[in-house]
């Protein structure tokens, strides 16, 4: 017979690793943007998408490490430690895609104010930012895991 619950647990466990490790790659291509940036070398990896900027970067290695400590808690059993890491990893990710969206929407504004145009290329470049695109993925996830903290802190 199959364990469904361990199929889904292996499931989560695994989203979660692989959405920490896609953090920890943007955060070091991020660091790797803001240095050739520094050095002056006009070659970047990916720049449309990920930003040469070491406030970024930082908050991107912040937020993979805390989903993979997680990940590492979960596996040892420590699920306090495993929810708290989650929690903390899925909420950061969540005010960088808020602070995202928000800077998209002062930019459009400023365009409306100042009677400029603003280019579609300008807003999908901005809103295709790996922030948003794994701030989106970590929304779904802070979902069934602020639920799972706030029963178990119920439950204390």
């Amino acid at each position: 017979m199959v364990n469904i619950t361990g199929i889904f647990k292996a499931l989560k466990l695994s989203v979660l690793a692989a959405l920490g490790l896609a953090y920890l790659f943007t955060g070091i291509l991020s660091i790797t943007n803001w240095g050739v940036d520094l050095v002056g070398v006009n070659q970047h990896f990916y720049s449309n998408f990920i930003p040469g900027d070491l406030g970024f970067a930082l908050v991107a290695l912040t937020i993979g490490v805390s989903l993979i400590a997680s990940t590492y808690y979960a596996l040892r059993g420590d699920q306090a430690t495993h929810l708290a890491a989650v929690a903390s990893g899925t909420w950061l990710a969540l005010g960088a895609l808020a602070i995202q969206i928000m800077v998209t929407a002062a930019t459009v504004l400023d365009a409306v104010i100042v009677c400029e145009e603003i280019g579609f290329s300008t807003l999908i470049e901005q809103l295709l930012r790996m922030d948003v695109i794994l701030g989106c993925i970590a929304l779904l996830i802070s979902v069934h895991y602020t639920l799972m903290l706030r029963r178990m802190i119920k439950s204390q």
